[in-house]
């Protein structure tokens, strides 16, 4: 003869569950709520001016960092993204970008490529990166382009790109 499966089944009565308990629970699904409202979407480059245009611009100097690591430095750089004597940079600091960004000169603009392919950001931009500032003694590390007599450093090692204005 088989004998049917008894399987116990737990019933929660939330009239009986403590008021701590709902309370943590009301919470964590708060806190679940606003967490998952903090995440955005990468925002397109808007158009393009056309007198910020100057067609005698080449492909400007850009030194990548040799693969993407582990941890990231979690400082901020703030300023006017520019390009110098061919060098992409935020105030003093040399830009050593990610190993999966690109740079492309589109028009005369010269615009960085995230790793989908879309552009973020161009030179003029207002932006934020996470990172942090690497010495010259250290730089051969994590870039194999540097250091480079066509591009001296501070550097700062893009860690993330915040936003651009």
């Amino acid at each position: 003869m088989v004998r049917p499966a008894i399987i116990p089944v737990d019933i929660i009565d939330y009239r009986r569950m403590d008021s701590k308990v709902l309370a943590i629970a009301f919470v964590a699904i708060i806190g679940i709520i606003i967490v998952s409202g903090c995440i955005t979407e990468k925002q397109p480059v808007p158009p393009v001016n056309p007198s910020d245009i100057n067609t005698s611009i080449s492909t400007p100097f850009f030194p990548q960092q040799k693969e993407n690591p582990a941890i990231y430095m979690d400082a901020l750089l703030v300023g006017e993204l520019v390009l110098e004597d061919d060098c992409l940079r935020v105030g003093d600091d040399l830009l050593v970008w990610p190993h999966v960004f690109s740079v492309s000169t589109e028009d005369g603009v010269i615009q960085i490529i995230d790793d989908n392919g879309q552009p973020i950001m161009r030179v003029g931009d207002k932006i934020k990166l996470g990172g942090g500032e690497m010495s010259s003694e250290h730089i051969a590390k994590y870039s194999a382009e540097l250091p480079s007599d066509r591009c001296s450093g501070p550097y700062w090692i893009v860690g993330e790109v915040i936003t651009s204005d």
